[in-house]
């Protein structure tokens, strides 16, 4: 049975090695590269024999700096319990001078029993290395800080890109359902059947509504599908004046998007653009390759609209994910394009 199911751990060894493999030569790189000119800027003589030495020392310096500072990151980068920024800063940064004397002491320790050669028999020599040392380590630092940087910007854009869909989530439902009821309050005196078809219509997109804000992400299907229920909704109030098309390609119905991404576009339109305008309405949603266009021939808007919690919320959602939210100038009634990441 065993031999039917092998071991997950045997199957991720070489991945493993691979990532240490890739690694260790970065290390390298970065240690041995930055050494050599700077013994070939220097022209110390033999340059041949200096360059080499350089190299392996450069070496060495980044992989035990880099590795050590790999390991202390995490206490190096810890903020300091103290209010003011300038006192925290310096806290950090006599971590950061404590690592690297700790590792410096390393690694000319290394470079003696490993090479045989004492950096600190002469004072050039170890000025030099304390250079090369600071030098190495500050490419390592700069790559580090960089890549924590962008970690971070991307981990806060996608909280706030979180933190937007869940004020959306607040107001969705009672914003849709008040909207409903006032339909529903409105057709029951005069058109019984209708009502009775609202609250059904109603019942529905509640469903899917609650059924999306579970969910990271789900199909385009199932987000024009949520749309065909509002406007069908929609439709019961405003009557023959609504009119609305939907088009979604067959080859797009099964790509991933964030759910509710539509809906409070759909809903602006409806509320500023169709609430004000005298006679018909038309609504139009077309889905392409990477673009969603929403257009209405309502009473439009000059510019970009006033951002509320549901414009704000789709626009935040899609620049996390490297899309965008446009609002191109028409002459008439409004559009809003949505650029798929």
């Amino acid at each position: 049975r065993e031999s039917v199911h092998p071991r997950p751990v045997s199957r991720s060894l070489p991945f493993t090695f691979l990532q240490a493999l890739r690694w260790l030569l970065k290390a390298i790189a970065v240690g041995a590269i930055p050494s050599v000119i700077v013994v070939y800027c220097l022209g110390v003589q033999p340059l041949w024999a200096y360059m080499r030495y350089s190299a392996l020392i450069g070496a060495l310096f980044a992989v035990v700096m880099w590795g050590g500072f790999d390991l202390t990151k995490t206490w190096v980068r810890r903020e300091a319990a103290h209010p003011d920024p300038m006192h925290s800063a310096l806290i950090s940064l006599g971590r950061w001078v404590l690592v690297y004397s700790g590792l410096f002491i390393v690694c000319v320790g290394l470079t003696w029993l490993l090479l045989g050669i004492n950096l600190m028999r002469q004072p050039g020599n170890g000025l030099l290395a304390a250079m090369m040392g600071l030098l190495i380590s500050s490419l390592i630092g700069g790559l580090n800080t960089t890549a924590h940087l962008v970690t971070t910007a991307r981990e806060l854009e996608a909280q706030k890109a979180r933190a937007s869909f869940l004020a959306l989530q607040a107001q969705l439902q009672p914003h849709t359902l008040f909207n409903a009821l006032n339909t529903i309050a409105a057709l029951i005196p005069e058109e019984p059947r209708k009502a009775e078809e609202a609250t059904v219509r109603l019942s529905t997109l509640l469903r899917q509504i609650m059924g999306a804000l579970e969910q990271d992400h789900w199909t385009l299907a199932q987000e024009f599908g949520l749309l065909e229920q509002l406007l069908a909704l929609e439709k019961l109030r405003f009557g023959d004046r609504l009119s609305f098309e939907l088009v979604l390609p067959e080859s797009l119905r099964e790509r991933p998007v964030p759910p509710l991404l539509l809906l409070p576009l759909v809903e602006n339109s409806l509320k500023h653009g169709f609430r004000p305008k005298v006679g018909p309405c038309s609504l139009r949603v077309v889905a392409d390759v990477a673009l969603i266009t929403v257009t209405d021939d309502g009473v439009g808007s000059p510019g970009t609209p006033l951002e509320g919690v549901g414009l704000r919320t789709v626009r935040e959602r899609l620049e996390a994910l490297g899309g965008a939210l446009r609002f191109p100038s028409v002459p008439e009634g409004h559009v809003a394009e949505l650029v798929l990441p």
